[in-house]
């Protein structure tokens, strides 16, 4: 059974489907609240970058923005500390 959820959303006013993983589904639904759109209005948009970019379709392109946004919003590596691992015995 797969892990994908396939849903229905309206782009341009037409109905299409997506089949996304619950996490970009999850996400998708928390960038358009964030943003203040609905998730239809984010679709929209998404796939007008669809045709811009001439990406093969429109869930690899959620998959595509929904990584970028989150890695956008996650601070650079020197801007946080962190203590790396110790090295094993030899």
């Amino acid at each position: 059974m797969s892990s994908k959820k396939l849903r229905n959303v309206y782009v341009a006013g037409k109905r299409t489907s997506m089949r996304l993983e619950a996490a970009f589904w999850e996400g998708l639904e928390e960038i358009a609240q964030r943003e203040n759109l609905t998730l239809g209005e984010l679709c929209n948009r998404l796939a007008e970058r669809v045709e811009a970019v001439d990406a093969s379709n429109l869930s690899s392109a959620v998959r595509v923005y929904v990584l970028e946004y989150f890695r956008a919003a996650t601070p650079e590596p020197q801007e946080y500390s962190y203590t790396p691992l110790s090295m094993a015995a030899e």
